[in-house]
Order: structure tokens, then sequence, then C-alpha cells
């Protein structure tokens, strides 16, 4: 796994060249999480899915986008996020990047991305872009709740303060633990690294367009 920030110009024209032509491009946000979870707690997930779906993809690792959709600490409209997520993949795809993924971690990011990736593809030219989504099973609780509380104590537990949470919370979080969230985050991730591979397939079908590499 490469991250983009950190690449030079030349060593990232090399990885072009030798084939390397997907980008991962997590959304996540900064808003109130409840009284135990910092503000930033889905752009830290967001950091840990996108680097651990670019290393299982051997693709390259954009910097997380840290302000979402809607009435967060740092928001903008959701037409401004689409905008914004439309040309950061103009952008990657420009520099030679054959398949950009944008990944929503925050809920209200899921619309715009969508929107983004709809517009993109909707023009000529190899590029294709996706917005996979993880799987958070069938009982990830409310919002700041136990899954997202499970994740971070698997992988961040320094930024969690269980009692502090607010009542309405305490019953939820009860028994909750790193364990339960390793797999919960292994869910999220598998699902969104299988889209993707779909999106793969799907591009490489389109007429005119290059086989991926």
């Amino acid at each position: 796994m490469r991250e983009l920030e950190l690449l030079t110009a030349p060593a990232l024209r090399r990885l072009l060249e030798g084939g390397t032509s997907t980008v991962i491009v997590p959304f996540g946000s900064i808003e109130d999480q409840n009284g135990h979870l910092p503000l930033g707690a889905d752009s830290v997930l967001a950091d840990l899915v996108g680097r651990e779906v670019a290393m299982r993809l051997d693709a390259v690792l954009a910097p997380s986008v840290r302000v979402g959709a809607g009435d967060g600490t740092l928001s903008v409209e959701t037409a401004t996020l689409a905008e914004t997520a439309l040309g950061l993949a103009e952008s990657l795809a420009a520099s030679g990047f054959r398949l950009i993924v944008l990944v929503p971690i925050h809920g209200g990011n899921v619309e715009p991305l969508n929107v983004a990736v709809a517009r993109f593809n909707e023009r000529a030219g190899p590029a294709w872009a996706c917005a996979p989504r993880g799987d958070v099973g069938p009982d990830p609780g409310n919002h700041s709740g136990k899954w997202l509380t499970s994740v971070m104590l698997a992988f961040r537990p320094e930024l969690v303060d269980v009692p502090a949470a607010s009542a309405s919370l305490r019953a939820e979080l009860e028994g909750v633990d790193a364990e339960s969230g390793v797999a919960r985050f292994e869910r999220f991730v598998s699902a969104i690294v299988e889209q993707t591979t779909a999106c793969l397939h799907r591009r490489a079908s389109r007429p005119g367009a290059p086989p991926p590499r």
C-alpha cells in the first residue's frame, strides 16, 4: 500500500506505468459522537478503513476527506461535497488512475458520493469511479453506539471513554468490547473490497475501456 501524499511525482508515475491504477479516497467527518468518542471518530475510522482496503487491493491511498455533508461540526452542503468529490475524481483520473474508489464512512456522505460517481461515469474516458459501502451488520445500534464504539475500542482505545456516554447510550454500550469491534471492522472492510472488485470488472466490460491493471 502506498500513500499518495508521501509519493514523489516520479514515484507516482512509475507506479502508474507499472500497473497500479486504483486509488482509494476515504470520506469521514468531524461531528458530535456523544460524550465518549472524539468528534473525529468517523475520520479516524476512514483512515483505518482506507489503509486496510488499499492494502488488500494493492491500491494507492489518498488522504481522507475529513469534512462531511450534513450538520456536523465541520460540514458542507450535500451539493458542495458532491462537487468536491467529482473534482477529486477528475483530478485523480487526469493523473492517470483508472479506478477511483470514493469510500463513504460517515452516513451523510453516501448520497453526495453516489451523485459524484454517477456524474463521473457519465463521461467518456478510460477512468471509472465507484462508492462502495461497508457492511455494519444486522444490529449496529444507534449513532455513536455499539458498532462505532467497539471498532474504536479495537483500534484506538485511548480515544474511548465509555463511562462518559450519555444515559441514552449506556445500556447499549454494556458489554461492548474490542473483540467484537475487530469482527465488525472485518465485515465492513470485506464488503468494500468485494464491491470494489466488482466495480473493476464492470469497468473492464465498458465498450472501449482498456482492461484493468
